[in-house]
């Protein structure tokens, strides 16, 4: 029997279910997607850079292309990833 994910059903996603690359182990992204793109997400504290978000597109975003990455984020309330100063949040949605 086949388990089929109802997305409504699913637990919003808040900042813990992000990795952590630390430059030091092997680890998969979190698949979701941001305003309806398809990406990757992960959060990065390698040496020498402040901890931040990162998130590949999957095909260009219309507003950041291949890649989006700051180090001023909040995921609040869950589900919604707020960045910078006074930006629109961005719907984080896991796949």
């Amino acid at each position: 029997m086949s388990q089929i994910r109802d997305m409504n059903t699913e637990p919003e996603i808040i900042e813990s279910d992000f990795p952590i690359d630390s430059g030091q182990e092997n680890f998969e992204p979190l698949l979701l997607t941001v305003d309806g793109h398809s990406a990757k997400g992960l959060i990065t504290d390698s040496v020498g850079w402040s901890t931040r978000i990162v998130i590949l597109f999957d095909q260009p975003h219309p507003m950041f292309g291949k890649e989006f990455m700051t180090k001023r984020f909040l995921i609040e309330p869950a589900g919604y990833l707020v960045y910078g100063h006074n930006q629109k949040p961005l719907r984080i949605k896991r796949i």
